[in-house]
């Protein structure tokens, strides 16, 4: 305890030590640096006080020398007989010129009256003649520059310092006064050009100490007026004594503040001047260091304390400490001496360094000094020696571990032991600090123990295959059910779910398990009131532990539709209490939906067979109609045939009907096409006009038939073409038109086509009967007219709307329908409008053709393969008609046969039927183009489907036309492939 009281007081000494020494050497240098900062002070206005003296003695010694040249000028004048007042003026203004710091150089006469100099009017008879300096001149004889005190100029009007000289007539007498008045300005801009710090001063005084200039000038106090004689007790002391110059220190100047004073009495005037430096300039520098150097020190010393104190609390703690550890170390020898389990220290080595006296007790050992420094694993048996040296090992490479061996103590008694071992540094080096508790007890009954538990696990295996199997079974017939299953709790809280459950429910088993299942998915009736869970069959099933079967419920999906079920509740029961249920419900929406879909298949089957037999009975009426109109005509003519008008008239509504009943079979025909999705549209360029005009020549005949008026609207801006299919927009428009003539008794049917929005837009109008919204329900619907006695009434077949239709939907297109009963219909149709590539005209006669009219297929050869006799006469007739030479065959081997025999030269084109007896039309084409590659080959068939045409393609024939064909059809596809005889080109299409 003495040491540390010593070491303490020592520390305080030092500590006190150095901050006098701090303090002592800081105080004496700001000492030193305050006496340099006076000194440089003192230095400066001295500095300061001689430039001024040189500055102001130069400028009064110019304006004594020029006021010299002027009385001069003026004494020169007056010897040669008088001043002349201009050229004086003139020599006074160029002297002012030359001292800018005097205002004027003026003259007066020995009246003291003005008479020359800047702003001199004499007719203001300014005069002198009162003025002391002017006194005073008039009375002395020598020529000495008399210097005045601050007056107001009676000319300038401005405060002035007078510089004064006489001049002389040539006898010597007075002849007036010569001036140079420097206003005070003057001298304050001049002491302007020094620098005496921020709140330093240069003042300037005449002989009785009046202030004449001033800076900073003090306007606004007593001090700073021009005149004031209040000056500072030393410098007035210092003057009075009779100085010249001098500097001192004085604690109150004239405006109060502490200054460093040096003055001087200029050497050539009757003033004085003053420069002071203000000590908080001067000083500034000395303050900031005195300021630092304050703050270093204090800062030093509080440190010190700081310091100080925490070093003697670190001591005391360390004190503290010390006895505390001596303490701890005391204690836990205690604790481990007298600790039940071993504690050992083992050193890299492997031998023993410390071990309490249970560890001693384990091994058999009376005392430490037994077994002293021996190896650990010459207590271990041989057995476990390798392990152990390895997590010894282990041990002192930083890890822990943890180990069961068996020992034989210094006495032979062998024991189990179980060592928790850790590494411990010791003065860095690295040993082995080890807990050990004897587990031969332990060790017994695990042995017990592991009998019993094999025993056990036999019986648990055997039980568990046992129910593994059942619960198997049962299982996988719960998740093979096609039925939903899951059980609840007492609760109502699922316990499991099947997947059938599942897929029904739209859950999934991890969703559901633990939720209660009422409002889960059973929370609502069927009309989505709430389904309380005291009303719920369910809770009376589980509270009173019965069966119960419902026929008729619901449960809601996840996504919250109704699932009508039919469900049965079976509880379950522990000890005669109910501790769940098992439920199992069928989805009952497919038989239910089963029934209605019967119902709603056996509705439509009855309106379908309804539709057929109105169809087949109206088709029944539109095919016989029109060949009634053949068959009946076809007799009248036959009768008639003498009579060439009446059959002539006969013969053309033959034709008419002929195309009437046509019209039926292709509208039968486009409509098997479209639902079959067979029918294609073309894209090739179309000419609108054409297409129009070609559909009102049709349509114009039915039109004034019935006395309607047509009337046709082309929008100015409708192009002439665009891409499409022209076959197909023909025939929506004509089937449109012929409609609006049919169902219009009078009035009119007006077309209008117009582009609008990149669209065709075409728009049929009429004043005919009319639709209510019923009938225009089923409009387009196949087989089905606004009107059933309209198919009576005024024909067709209920296939025309509902084919425009589709195919204005194949065209991407759309079309829609306004009408009132009674009032007339509108019908709109639209497709995209595609502009068509402009391509250079083409004339439709090629260069060189010539060609007959009246014969245009003059000069070629035909070979015809038709096997109806019917058919053999029409093509005929109609090819001998046109000029041609015709060869006719009846089946597809006689014309391969002809080929033969007559050579490729002897034939221009072959129309082909398809459907012949021996050979058809595909097998005699293959053998024909063997023989004749270049032989164009025509089918001819009544087969009206693009399958057919395309296999008539692959088949190598170059076109097709369909039975009934048009004759200008075909003169068309014979030009497109065949020259003619002459070597003229047939032309590619009919002018006529």
């Amino acid at each position: 305890m003495k040491h540390n009281f010593r070491l303490r007081s020592l520390l305080v000494a030092v500590l006190l030590v150095s901050n006098l020494l701090v303090w002592g050497l800081s105080g004496l240098a700001l000492y030193n640096s305050r006496q340099q900062y006076e000194s440089r002070a003192e230095a400066l206005t001295q500095n300061i006080a001689k430039a001024v003296d040189q500055s102001l003695s130069n400028s009064i010694e110019k304006i004594d020398l020029a006021l010299h040249a002027v009385a001069d000028e003026l004494e020169r004048q007056l010897a040669e007989g008088g001043i002349q007042s201009a050229a004086m003026n003139n020599f006074m203004e160029r002297q002012a010129l030359r001292l800018p710091e005097v205002e004027a150089f003026r003259a007066s006469d020995a009246d003291g009256l003005v008479i020359l100099g800047r702003g001199v009017n004499k007719a203001d008879a300014v005069s002198w003649a009162d003025r002391a300096y002017f006194i005073q001149l008039r009375a002395q004889d020598a020529k000495r520059v008399l210097i005045t005190k601050p007056v107001m100029g009676r000319i300038s009007r401005v405060p002035i310092i007078g510089f004064q000289l006489r001049y002389n007539f040539p006898d010597g007498r007075f002849a007036g006064v010569v001036s140079a008045p420097v206003t005070l300005n003057h001298f304050s801009q001049l002491l302007a050009q020094f620098s005496v710090g921020e709140h330093g001063t240069i003042v300037l005084r005449d002989a009785d100490l009046g202030l004449i200039a001033r800076i900073p000038a003090l306007s606004d106090k007593p001090a700073g007026q021009v005149g004031n004689s209040v000056i500072s007790p030393e410098l007035r002391a210092a003057i009075s004594s009779g100085q010249v110059a001098g500097t001192f220190y004085t604690p109150a100047a004239g405006d109060g503040l502490e200054r460093m004073v040096s003055f001087s009495r200029l050497s050539r005037a009757p003033m004085f001047f003053a420069v002071g430096a203000a000590k908080e300039d001067y000083l500034a520098g000395w303050y900031d260091e005195l300021h630092k150097t304050l703050a270093l020190t204090t800062g030093y010393l509080l440190l010190s304390i700081i310091l100080g104190a925490i070093i003697l609390r670190l001591q005391r703690e360390a004190e503290r400490g010390a006895v505390a550890l001596a303490e701890r170390e005391m204690r836990l020898k205690t604790i481990i001496d007298n600790e039940p389990e071993c504690i050992k220290v083992v050193d890299a080595e492997g031998r023993l360094v410390e071990m309490n006296s249970a560890g001693l007790k384990m091994i058999e050992a009376d005392s430490m000094a037994q077994v002293a420094l021996q190896r650990v694993t010459d207590l271990i048996v041989p057995e476990y020696r390798t392990a152990y040296i390895d997590m010894h090992r282990r041990v002192l490479g930083g890890n822990t571990a943890t180990m069961e061996f068996e020992v034989r103590g210094l006495k032979g008694g062998r024991r189990w032991l179980e060592t928790h071992a850790a590494p411990m540094n010791d003065n860095g080096q690295i040993m082995q600090l080890a807990i050990t508790r004897d587990i031969s007890e332990r060790k017994k009954a695990e042995a017990e123990l592991a009998q019993h538990r094999r025993n056990l696990e036999q019986l648990v295996e055997e039980r568990s295959a046992a129910l593994m199997a059942t619960e198997a079974w049962a299982t996988h017939i719960v998740q093979s059910s096609a039925d939903g299953l899951f059980g609840v709790d007492a609760d109502g809280r699922i316990t499991f779910i099947n997947p059938a459950a599942c897929a029904m429910l739209g859950y999934s088993a991890e969703a559901v398990i633990g939720q209660l299942a009422h409002p889960l998915f059973h929370h609502s009736r069927p009309d989505g009131t709430p389904y309380l869970p005291a009303e719920c069959p369910s809770f009376t099933a589980l509270r009173d532990a019965r069966t119960i079967r419902v026929d008729d419920e619901v449960y809601w999906h996840a996504d919250g539709h109704a699932i009508p079920v039919m469900y049965a509740i079976h509880p379950l029961s522990v000890n005669g209490r109910s501790s769940g249920a098992v439920i199992s419900f069928v989805d009952m929406s497919a038989l239910q939906a089963a029934a209605r879909a019967r119902e709603q298949a056996l509705q439509e089957a009855e309106n379908l067979a309804r539709m057929r037999s109105e169809f087949l009975a109206n088709m029944s009426h539109e095919i016989r109609t029109p060949l009634n109109g053949v068959l009946g005509f076809a007799e009248i003519g036959l009768k008639h045939y003498q009579n060439a008008p009446k059959a002539q008239e006969s013969f053309r509504k033959i034709v008419s009907s002929g195309k009437r009943l046509l019209g039926v079979i292709n509208d039968i025909l486009d409509f098997s096409k479209i639902e079959a999705g067979k029918l294609t549209i073309e894209q090739t360029e179309v000419s609108i006009w054409e297409v129009v005009d070609h559909v009102l020549e049709l349509v114009r005949d039915r039109a004034q038939a019935k006395h309607l008026d047509l009337r046709i609207s082309l929008s100015p801006d409708l192009p002439t073409t665009c891409l499409g299919d022209p076959l197909r927009l023909g025939q929506v428009l004509l089937n449109v038109l012929s409609n609006a003539i049919k169902f219009t008794e009078r009035g009119h049917v007006a077309l209008s086509v117009a582009l609008q929005d990149e669209r065709l837009v075409f728009r049929v109008s009429d004043t005919g009967v009319g639709m209510d919204e019923a009938q225009m329900q089923h409009l387009f619907t196949p087989f089905h007219q606004a009107d059933a006695s309209a198919s009576r009434r005024f024909g067709g077949t209920g296939l025309g709307l509902a084919i425009c239709r589709q195919l204005l939907q194949l065209m991407a297109g759309e079309i829609s329908l306004s009408s009132q009963a009674g009032q007339g219909t509108t019908v709109e149709f639209h497709v995209p409008y595609c502009p068509a590539p402009i391509m250079p005209p083409v004339s439709a006669v090629l260069p060189g053709m010539a060609w007959s009219a009246d014969k245009p297929l003059a000069g070629l050869s035909f070979l015809v393969a038709e096997d109806e006799v019917i058919n053999q006469e029409i093509l005929y007739e109609n090819l001998v008609e046109d000029g041609a030479r015709v060869v006719v065959v009846d089946n597809g081997r006689a014309a391969v046969e002809r080929i033969a025999r007559d050579g490729r030269a002897a034939y221009d084109l072959v129309l082909m039927d398809i459907q012949m007896p021996e050979m058809d039309g595909y097998e005699a084409t293959r053998r024909i183009l063997e023989m004749a590659p270049d032989l164009p080959i025509i089918a001819q068939t009544a087969h009206a489907f693009n399958e057919e045409r395309e296999r008539c393609f692959a088949a190598g024939m170059v076109g097709h036309v369909a039975k009934p064909f048009d004759s200008n059809e075909l003169i068309h596809l014979v030009r497109q492939h065949v020259p003619a005889r002459s070597g003229k080109p047939i032309p590619l299409a009919d002018a006529s």
